[in-house]
């Protein structure tokens, strides 16, 4: 039997939480956006976390539920406005009346004005200094287009919003069970064309794919900032330099590599590996992108269109690597993609097959629970040690070592022919 949990202790929690505010107010931050220095922003997410606690276990239990509701509508307006770009139309320093707003939307300022004041009533945007107006908040500049985060909360919106509200239709037409392939998926079927995958539904709406592909450039989304050689890696690729004299032929191959940042990375960090020893494989379309934005690293690598459903052209690699790939799909589908690869591996002991990944953290938390709701609506899901190494299995390799940091959804796993 489960152990039961101690009992909230508020008194605690809310002694903690006065002392990091204490701290905050220390650095001058206490007013200051986020993320000026990783010790304040480690503050303020505590500070947050304490703080929801706290709401979470005192308030009345309807309370609560109805906390969500507006969480709902909170989403839908500032999702709206994002489409409108009504928050670039907003001075960052200013205010702006809201009939002004309405008109350079070409909307009733009546509907306007109902939406900015649910924004204004959960701290998304502040009143003006005179009745009618409005101004930024802390978090809204946040929305503006040019902004990084407005096209990650757009893919928020089109890859979790949009699928979940039509989970009840979905489960109920295709039975309670995980989708196994990239059709009939919660996204397709949100997006109402649950007969395509998510590339060829994205090819319907070019504006969302522009958006989801701004998304995707961000270095937090690709792992960009993840050290890749050195102390600091969780995996170090250094190795792989070491290696670079004896072997002959192609390294690095780079499997759906997207824009190639991932092998950049890798070459800028171990000299040994040069460009024109990797290999970066993706869809036709991100491939051409890759070449036409590609920095003077980049467009030394070898391109390739390839499809890593199908067999693996490049034989023989020392390293084949797969970053935030296997999430995407089921079970049966990622076998498929690392049996190709195994059956590309040479023999040669030091072959590799390389995953990086977002896993499954065996204690729940929000945010990376989420992302697993988030792949179960595209088709695929996160996951731990244990299901990483089954369907390494299933495909021809052998795990020889598994990294991950406690409390860090980042792993490495190290795969082997079997």
């Amino acid at each position: 039997m489960a152990a039961t949990p101690p009992p909230f202790d508020v008194v605690r929690v809310a002694e903690t939480l006065l002392e990091n505010a204490k701290k905050l107010s220390a650095l001058g931050g206490s007013g200051s956006a986020p993320g000026v220095n990783n010790e304040e922003e480690n503050l303020r997410r505590s500070i947050a976390m304490a703080a929801k606690k706290i709401a979470f276990e005192t308030a009345p239990a309807i309370d609560v539920v109805k906390a969500d509701w507006v969480v709902f509508a909170d989403a839908a307006a500032w999702n709206l406005f994002m489409e409108w770009k009504a928050f670039d139309l907003i001075p960052l320093d200013g205010s702006i009346s809201i009939a002004d707003l309405a008109a350079a939307l070409s909307a009733s300022e009546s509907l306007v004005s109902r939406i900015a004041n649910l924004l204004i009533a959960v701290g998304k945007l502040l009143p003006g200094p005179s009745p009618g107006t409005i101004r930024h908040s802390r978090i809204s500049p946040l929305y503006v287009s040019s902004h990084p985060v407005s096209a990650l909360a757009t893919v928020a919106v089109g890859n979790g919003l949009k699928p979940y509200a039509r989970w009840p239709e979905y489960f109920a037409q295709y039975g309670r069970q995980e989708p196994e392939g990239q059709r009939h998926t919660p996204f397709s079927y949100g997006w109402g064309h649950p007969d395509l995958a998510p590339w060829e539904i994205k090819a319907l709406y070019p504006s969302y794919a522009s958006t989801f592909t701004k998304a995707m450039k961000s270095r937090q989304i690709v792992g960009g900032d993840m050290p890749v050689a050195g102390p600091a890696a969780l995996y170090d690729l250094s190795w792989v330099g070491d290696e670079a004299a004896r072997k002959e032929g192609p390294l690095v191959v780079d499997v759906g590599g997207g824009l190639g940042q991932l092998l950049k990375d890798v070459v800028t960090a171990v000299p040994a590996v040069t460009p024109d020893r990797c290999v970066l494989q993706d869809r036709e379309e991100v491939i051409d992108e890759a070449r036409r934005v590609g920095d003077e690293v980049i467009r030394e690598v070898v391109m390739m269109d390839h499809d890593f459903h199908t067999e693996q052209p490049v034989k023989g690699a020392l390293v084949y690597l797969l970053r935030r790939i296997l999430l995407d799909y089921s079970d049966k589908l990622a076998t498929g993609i690392l049996r190709q690869l195994a059956d590309a591996l040479p023999d040669d002991p030091k072959a590799r097959v390389i995953i990086m990944e977002e896993r499954l953290l065996d204690t729940p938390v929000p945010q990376n629970r989420i992302v697993d709701l988030v792949m179960l609506n595209l088709g695929g899901k996160l996951r731990n040690e244990k299901m990483m190494s089954e369907i390494a299995a299933a495909a021809g390799l052998k795990v020889i070592k598994y990294y991950a940091k406690p409390g860090d959804p980042t792993c490495v796993v190290e795969c082997a022919r079997a």
